[in-house]
């Protein structure tokens, strides 16, 4: 009995203890984030050696004084651990080596009194001196060649201003001791896992390291699998769908090289389905990267001036040879095989996976543009010629030199030696309208719309009169290139595309924008670092 009272006694006071209130959760205080506010900065930074990196931060933490945070910036990665700095905001020089591959940035804001950190990390890129801009090959002598780089807001996504346009010049012969040794007659920068220039004249190609100051890495035989013992006539430079595959024709015959784990050498030529090489090529293009081609659809198309003829490109992956076309128009009146006295003159992007190729009557001088549907297999199916525009109503035709497509419109572009033209792909027999006209003494040089860049436009800006807005370049951004004879200089000229569809050139020139003076220009192409 004493038992029983004696546990009722101890459960009394166990309740009567649970009822005090527990104050001990009342001392909890949550601690405050830090939070670091970089004003959208890219996780991707690229730098040239010995250039400056400036990174600005806002950090803080709510309820504490600055003087209680600390900063660091270390770069770690290929060999380097260096702190580049301790204040928020971050200005050094980039002194590390050239890399191919990125180096760690990280940023680590740390809470002294409460020993808290956290910590933001970059993938900072250190190039050669050059950055992302426009690439310019000229002459001024007419057998030699250098390139030219500009770098600025056109073309260049870190520049928000053109005041801080640079034009880095003869930057070639600067790194290679000599000029280019003859006129040079295409360029093209690929990034794909690793990045380089490759250049052409009629006679040599060369690769060239951007990382390395635009330094010849590789020249003609050492770059392709079997040496050419005679004859070496290079053609047009080009590369599948930005990658991963470069190609190229020499002495009429197609070569390619995969850009995986940098190949350096292009295969033997590639052969048609009869295992024979009969052919020359002196236009070809392959098709763009989006949508990804199905079983049977084209990857590209090719002329072949020897027979005058079309041929098709296989899947770039597949084993398969050129072939030649099997179908013509669903009317039958333009049969890709058989050509008759029309010769191409140009092979150019258009929309909705489609090309144009620009084909000239050597008798009647008459020019037309043929649609190549891409996603068409011509094995099976008709509609691989889907279009034909008869451009008989186009003035100055006859004097066209220069002509231009692209992805995002169903649009024209040619140039004379003083104008340049748009042809609306609307109707069989096209409108035609002019869109730009040179200064007096300047002749055109050349044309190209640009598809891809990183650059800005200014334009009017339509809400506020009086005043410039930006535009992104790509697809939106024409280069004119001009020569004056009497004072032997060239420019490149921006134009902006106001609206796409239309071939709406911005014609008031207070809207261009001209760099130079160089020498003849004889091409240009858009770097990129990334």
């Amino acid at each position: 009995m004493k038992t029983k009272i004696f546990l009722g006694l101890v459960m009394i006071c166990f309740l009567l203890g649970s009822c005090f209130d527990d104050e001990s959760s009342k001392n909890v205080e949550f601690l405050k984030p830090i939070q670091i506010n970089d004003f959208s900065t890219s996780m991707e930074l690229y730098v040239s050696q010995g250039g400056r990196l400036k990174i600005k931060t806002l950090a803080y933490k709510e309820g504490m004084d600055d003087a209680a945070l600390s900063f660091e910036w270390k770069l770690q990665g290929h060999g380097q651990h260096e702190t580049l700095g301790n204040t928020m905001i971050l200005d050094t020089v980039i002194n590390v080596p050239m890399n191919r591959e990125a180096y760690s940035l990280l940023y680590t804001v740390t809470d002294t009194e409460n020993e808290l950190t956290v910590t933001k990390r970059y993938y900072l890129y250190v190039t050669g001196q050059y950055e992302a801009g426009l690439l310019v090959a000229d002459t001024k002598d007419e057998q030699t060649s250098d390139l030219h780089l500009i770098i600025g807001k056109n073309f260049n996504r870190n520049y928000s201003k053109h005041e801080d346009d640079r034009v880095f010049e003869n930057i070639y012969s600067i790194n290679n001791g000599t000029k280019i040794g003859e006129l040079v007659t295409d360029m093209k920068s690929v990034v794909a896992g690793y990045l380089e220039t490759s250049i052409a004249t009629e006679h040599s190609v060369e690769d060239l390291s951007p990382l390395d100051n635009f330094t010849v890495i590789r020249r003609n035989n050492d770059m392709f699998i079997k040496a050419f013992d005679g004859e070496f006539v290079v053609g047009g430079l080009n590369n599948c769908a930005r990658g991963p595959y470069d190609v190229i024709a020499v002495n009429g015959h197609i070569h390619k090289r995969t850009q995986y784990e940098e190949a350096t050498t292009y295969g033997v030529g590639m052969l048609l389905e009869d295992l024979t090489d009969d052919y020359y090529v002196t236009h070809y293009l392959y098709r763009p990267y989006n949508p990804y081609p199905g079983e049977g659809d084209l990857f590209g198309i090719a002329y072949d001036q020897k027979h005058r003829r079309f041929l098709a490109f296989p899947h770039f992956r597949s084993e398969d040879n050129l072939h030649i076309f099997r179908n013509t128009s669903a009317d039958g009146k333009q049969d890709p095989n058989q050509l008759g006295n029309k010769e191409c003159i140009y092979i150019g992007y258009g929309p909705n996976v489609t090309m144009y190729a620009v084909l000239k009557d050597s008798g009647t001088g008459l020019h037309e543009i043929w649609t190549f549907n891409m996603n068409a297999d011509d094995k099976n199916r008709p509609d691989v010629i889907t279009g034909c525009y008869i451009l008989d109503g186009c003035p100055d035709i006859e004097k066209a030199h220069k002509f231009q497509s692209q992805a995002m419109e169903e649009v024209m572009y040619y140039a004379t030696d003083d104008k340049v033209y748009a042809v609306l792909l609307t109707a069989s027999h096209p409108q035609v309208l002019p869109k730009y006209e040179v200064n007096p003494g300047e002749k055109i040089t050349g044309i190209q719309v640009v598809e891809y860049c990183e650059g800005k436009l200014e334009i009017p800006n339509t809400d506020k009169s009086g005043e410039l807005t930006d535009l992104g370049a790509s697809n939106h951004m024409m280069l004119v290139m001009t020569y004056n004879e009497t004072t032997r200089e060239g420019k490149v000229i921006v134009v902006p595309i106001l609206s796409l569809g239309t071939g709406d050139l911005i014609q008031d020139k207070a809207y261009h924008r001209e760099y130079g003076p160089f020498g003849r220009i004889l091409k240009t192409t858009c770097y990129h670092t990334r």
